[in-house]
């Protein structure tokens, strides 16, 4: 089991899509207490890939979750969220920008 951290970055990501799908926020955290990383897609740098289930779509219409694994110290955080009917994919630079937020957000909190 991991300690879950969730950064501001994430919560603003998270924000805007809760709005079109008001369960979207339990499915996150499920996911991410179920998290198991021989079962998730690895990317690199201790990344990974996650799709989401959207409201009555399927795994096709919902959401990909990337996340990052600070193993070191059983720490999981969510590194950005988007909607697959919105953006088919990110590229590496956009993740990159994500990741770098998040790591300058946990290094203040750890």
């Amino acid at each position: 089991m991991y300690k879950i951290v969730i950064t501001e970055h994430f919560k603003k990501q998270l924000k805007k899509l809760v709005k079109k799908d008001r369960f979207l926020k339990e499915r996150v955290i499920n996911t991410l207490n179920c998290f198991d990383k021989n079962q998730s897609i690895a990317i690199g740098r201790a990344i990974f890939k996650i799709r989401i289930q959207g409201l009555g779509k399927g795994k096709s219409g919902g959401y990909r979750l990337y996340i990052f694994l600070l193993e070191a110290e059983g720490i999981l955080a969510p590194i950005c969220i988007y909607s697959k009917n919105d953006i088919e994919s990110i590229s590496f630079d956009e993740l990159a920008d994500h990741f770098r937020l998040i790591k300058a957000e946990l290094a203040s909190l750890l």
